[in-house]
């Protein structure tokens, strides 16, 4: 294999950075962590800067990774384990990471969406990308005070589903469901809905909306829903987890 560059500590102290948010903005750069999500952004149509790769580490997955940035004349620097431990979010690396462009997100007009309205765990938003990637849903509305979806954590999360998706910031402005969603019906899940989830009769396209599970629904966007739902249990917990309760509503939607 061709010797590999070594990463500089320039580069290393912009990698590093790119954890905070307000320098991901700035630079229009996101940092990409693990095999699974480079494989995956690599294979996307994000424009990748460079991979940089863990000298200790021998990975038969992380080598293919670096022969398709090759042949895709996408450049990689190496750097030793002490070193590239310091780059990652995460505390137990794979020893690979890219700096990738993010890209423009564009709202597909009357196509199937969800809603999260302030779900500030990186984790969750990340999940439910993921979950609504494997339900064919290609679109998120992130709504009020939600993760940001370039952080690395959401990034992990989403297993690397959000280079597949439209993760669109609506902010606080429930303007975006007039604009472009007037012809779709919007469901929420809420403790106090008014029906439990398998009354719901759907048609597709839909919207739903999933809050945050201290706040529930912002009212900007009680507003506006069409039907609201729960989901029954028979214990004794509170609340479901927002990601879990995404999950079992979609493979409801989906029958």
């Amino acid at each position: 294999m061709t010797q590999l560059d070594i990463l500089t500590k320039t580069q290393a102290k912009f990698i590093k950075s790119l954890s905070k948010s307000n320098v991901r903005k700035e630079a229009n750069r996101i940092l990409v962590e693990g095999i699974k999500c480079c494989e995956e952004i690599i294979n996307s149509e994000y424009k990748t800067d460079y991979f940089v790769v863990n000298s200790d580490d021998k990975n038969i997955k992380k080598d293919l990774i670096i022969v398709k940035a090759h042949k895709k004349q996408i450049k990689i620097f190496q750097t030793k384990n002490s070193i590239f431990e310091t780059l990652c979010d995460t505390k137990t690396p794979q020893g690979i990471v890219a700096i990738a462009v993010p890209r423009p997100d564009t709202i597909m007009n009357n196509q199937s969406f969800i809603v999260l309205d302030n779900v500030s765990d990186p984790g969750n938003v990340g999940t439910i990308i993921r979950t609504a990637d494997w339900f064919g849903i290609k679109q998120i509305v992130l709504f009020g005070n939600c993760a940001d979806k370039h952080s690395p954590k959401v990034i992990r999360s989403s297993m690397g589903s959000i280079f597949r998706m439209n993760v669109i910031n609506a902010e606080n402005n429930a303007v975006i469901f007039e604009k472009h969603f007037a012809n779709i019906p919007l469901y929420a899940a809420s403790l106090d809905g008014n029906v439990e989830i398998n009354a719901v009769n759907i048609n597709k396209p839909f919207g739903l909306i999933v809050g945050n599970e201290s706040q529930g629904i912002s009212p900007e966007l009680k507003k506006i829903v069409t039907k609201s739902f729960y989901i029954a249990g028979t214990g004794n917990a509170e609340s479901l987890n927002v990601a879990i309760a995404t999950g079992i509503i979609l493979f409801h939607f989906s029958k």
